[in-house]
């Protein structure tokens, strides 16, 4: 007795694959999104930079409750901050999705690289 012939698909599914349908077109979105992240970053770091001033050339600016010294103390951990939130809300990202991207065919992996 022959034994039936095995099938890795089910019947009626072919082996060619139709290519598909693009539903939206993210990229307008993904590059205005971009911008924006990049607008808001230079406006935190241009009012940084202005309080930074503010405090550098005016002798007398100081928290009420604390000497000049523990002011800029402050304000250079206030710094440090800002600039670690601006660098890790970009880069974190950008790391897990790369991690992810892994997982993906070589063809996925292209396009979020030229992304």
């Amino acid at each position: 007795m022959e034994k039936p012939e095995r099938r890795t698909l089910l019947p009626g599914v072919l082996d060619s694959t139709a290519p598909p349908e693009i539903a939206f077109q993210s990229r307008q979105v993904v590059v205005s999104a971009r911008r924006r992240a990049a607008l808001r970053d230079v406006f935190d770091l241009l009012l940084l930079a202005c309080v930074d001033g503010l405090f550098l050339r005016w002798p007398h600016a100081h928290i009420p409750t604390l000497d000049r010294l523990e002011t800029l103390g402050i304000l250079a951990v206030i710094n440090a901050l800002l600039i670690a939130n601006v660098w890790t809300s970009r880069a974190l990202p950008r790391w897990r999705a790369r991690r992810l991207s892994a997982t993906w065919s070589a063809g996925e992996r292209d396009r979020f690289v030229r992304f």
